[in-house]
């Protein structure tokens, strides 16, 4: 099945994080994934920084099979950290798996499928009002972000075939 990388478009509520390096908080999450040249960081536990979605090229008429969020974190010392990714589509949110970083000065990738928020089976229009987030759940120093985007796996749509009859 193909797949569409959706980067992120504008920072939205809660923006929390703080820029530790790059032109914007923007910026600092999308690709490339340039880790130092550009990145968000916590500025202590329970932040979360939220982002609204990019345009994508996703067929109209395309099944979502599923949605990951990719992101590149690494924390700066101390004790192990935690922290996760979440997608929010209007009020409901569905947050994917808690990762505990444990090495410290160590850029670690993530794709986490998370499930669409307030259930049920994607659609084309649930990503053009997706948001992602990532959160710190636990920190003692800080988290930096590098990288945070969705990941679409999706199947196109089939040719149409009409029946004529003699």
């Amino acid at each position: 099945m193909p797949t569409a990388t959706i980067q992120v478009a504008a920072v939205t509520a809660p923006d929390q994080w703080l820029l530790g390096a790059g032109a914007n908080k923007v910026v600092a999450v999308n690709a490339p994934t340039d880790d130092a040249a550009s990145y968000i960081r916590t500025p202590s536990n329970q932040y979360r920084q939220k982002y609204s979605l990019a345009a994508n090229a996703i067929p109209p008429a395309a099944i979502i099979n599923s949605i990951s969020v990719f992101s590149r974190v690494m924390k700066e010392g101390g004790v192990a950290q935690l922290w996760n990714t979440s997608l929010h589509l209007g009020a409901a949110s569905a947050n994917g798996t808690v990762h505990e970083a444990v090495t410290s000065y160590v850029w670690v990738e993530y794709t986490d499928v998370i499930s669409r928020p307030g259930g049920g089976g994607w659609t084309i229009g649930d990503i053009t009002s997706l948001e992602v987030s990532i959160f710190s759940a636990f920190c003692n120093y800080q988290e930096r972000c590098t990288s945070l985007w969705l990941i679409v796996d999706y199947t196109p749509p089939g040719l149409m075939f009409q029946v004529f009859q003699p």
